[in-house]
């Protein structure tokens, strides 16, 4: 499994984004506690889903950015 694409993410519109944020959020909590209950799970899906989280935080923060650019 690779790291997720940042060009997959030019499809979205910010309502998306604020939905796939929630879900990877919600993934890593369930991943987290996997690991604390010692439970059998895949390390490398906690560096994914952050990364992930990174990438769908920061394409909305420059959406955000551009459309205040165009306001003005």
């Amino acid at each position: 499994m690779s790291l997720p694409k940042y060009k997959e993410l030019k499809e979205f519109d910010v309502n998306e984004i604020d939905k796939q944020i929630v879900k990877a959020k919600k993934e890593l909590l369930f991943l987290r506690i996997q690991k604390a209950n010692f439970s059998r799970f895949s390390p490398h899906l906690l560096t994914h889903t952050r990364h992930q989280i990174s990438q769908l935080l920061t394409f909305k923060r420059s959406l955000q950015k551009n459309s205040i650019n165009q306001n003005l």
